[in-house]
């Protein structure tokens, strides 16, 4: 009689060894289309057909899209024109464009604010409107639909007086929140979340006063990370909303 045993466990042995080596090529795949997304991104600039004098203020990628703000005039504090390239065969091609020589925009981010599963573009610009006069930074909202730039919320102000923003889907409500580093009474900053609701923005919470906010990322649900300074020194805290406030995170 035949002893098989030997073979059953050669047998098992290949067939670990496949596995494993079928698990490392998929996880050798997944991290070099993550490298290259990551690439690709970080070459945009270079990789868009760009007009003479024409300068990249700032973009967001959105799908096949990059919706970018540029300056023709070689000006790098605010852009002038809203553009929207859009990939086909490896290359970005400019499809679409919009005059913005009045609005001052200086930052742009898609996200979807109100759940629908549809992107949003929120544009930071400097502008006065007719109910105040003053110039100062807003935000605009847009939907991009068949080659067309559609306003979602031009209103005249979200937050109080702002410096930055932020978007980040860390809490409950359907879509992802605005965060602004807005200015307190007292000169200090603070962190304020906003939430879309039926035609508009209301704030969910906001933080105490920093002396300078230098940055703000997301760690999980209902848990943010800001750093900031206090004299010379940098800090780190996170925080949580409890009550409408944001918090420091107990653990």
């Amino acid at each position: 009689m035949t002893d098989t045993k030997p073979t059953v466990q050669k047998t098992l042995r290949l067939r670990k060894f496949l596995f494993t080596a079928d698990i490392a090529i998929i996880l050798f795949l997944c991290i070099y289309l993550i490298l290259q997304h990551m690439n690709s991104n970080k070459d945009l600039p270079k990789a868009l057909k760009l007009e003479n004098n024409e300068v990249l203020i700032d973009y967001a990628i959105g799908g096949a899209f990059a919706y970018t703000l540029t300056n023709k005039d070689g000006n790098r504090e605010y852009g002038n024109f809203f553009v929207v390239f859009e990939k086909a065969d490896d290359e970005w091609q400019r499809v679409y464009e919009n005059d913005f020589k009045n609005l001052m925009p200086w930052k742009v981010e898609t996200a979807d604010i109100d759940g629908d599963g549809i992107p949003e573009i929120l544009t930071a610009l400097r502008k006065k409107t007719p109910y105040d006069r003053e110039i100062k930074n807003r935000m605009f909202i847009f939907n991009y639909e068949d080659n067309k730039l559609i306003r979602k919320w031009t209103g005249s102000q979200i937050a109080g007086i702002w410096r930055d923003f932020y978007v980040m889907d860390f809490l409950s409500p359907p879509g992802y929140e605005l965060l602004f580093v807005e200015q307190t009474d007292e000169g200090k900053e603070r962190v304020s979340v906003y939430s879309w609701f039926d035609f508009g923005f209301h704030r969910l919470a906001y933080s105490d006063g920093y002396e300078i906010i230098q940055n703000i990322s997301m760690v999980s649900e209902n848990r943010l990370k800001i750093t900031y300074r206090e004299g010379k020194k940098e800090y780190n805290v996170q925080l949580e909303t409890v009550n409408g406030k944001l918090v420091p995170k107990q653990d």
